[in-house]
């Protein structure tokens, strides 16, 4: 890996716009998702009014964790390394494509869960096909953004341009084979949930849970061995 100060740094740009404007959006993309979560109101109660809404917590919950689980993972790239050229700087672009997008997967997959569990009429076939289909968008959007931050952190481990700590290299090669492991977990999970949605759903939120341990994990490590 190259040093700072070496000739190739004439083309390695510095990290700190690319940490702003990732943290700017991971930031609005976070709370976008709440709006979509709505207060009871009308003539039933409280609490009928809170359980009716359950699909949409559910799928807060898991936007929320995925997106805080690869912001994680994204901060711990932006520590490894001490520079970057422009096509991780395209990657990194191409995720927050996909981030940005999933307050709107998530609403979708929110509205077709609670359609889907109230349709008891002779159109309720038509209302689980939505409902797969919604899980599988928001399956494939979960999976696009996994695969990008996988690749972001893949070309940063690979790429000898870019300046990483020499203490930090194997973490990096380990930290990106991780990742890969997550990646083709989401991929499983959205085939899943052609089939069974509602348990897809479950398997996106255990995902996203092991998005935001596996990096947490990893700052730990590296703490402890200072």
């Amino acid at each position: 890996m190259s040093v700072i100060g070496s000739p190739t740094d004439s083309r390695l740009l510095p990290l700190g716009r690319l940490e702003a404007f990732s943290d700017g959006v991971f930031a609005i993309a976070i709370t976008l998702l709440v709006i979509e979560l709505h207060v009871p109101t009308g003539q039933e109660g409280l609490v009928a009014g809170l359980e009716h809404e359950w699909p949409r917590y559910l799928g807060y919950l898991v936007s929320f964790a995925f997106i805080g689980g690869v912001w994680m993972a994204h901060s711990n790239l932006t520590s490894f390394i001490r520079a970057m050229d422009a096509r991780l700087m395209r990657l990194n672009l191409l995720l927050l494509l996909f981030v940005s997008l999933l307050p709107f997967t998530t609403a979708v997959v929110a509205t077709h869960l609670f359609t889907s569990f109230r349709a008891f009429d002779h159109a309720s076939h038509l209302t689980l096909g939505a409902e797969r289909l919604a899980v599988v968008i928001f399956g494939l959007n979960l999976t696009l953004a996994a695969l990008m931050i996988y690749l972001v952190i893949r070309h940063a481990s690979r790429t000898e341009g870019i300046p990483v700590d020499d203490v930090a290299e194997g973490e990096l090669r380990s930290f990106s084979a991780e990742r890969r492991l997550a990646t083709w977990l989401q991929g499983a999970a959205t085939l899943l949930g052609a089939l069974l949605p509602f348990v897809a759903v479950l398997f996106y939120l255990s995902v996203s849970i092991f998005f935001i341990a596996e990096p947490f994990r990893l700052t730990l490590r590296r703490a402890a061995r200072r």
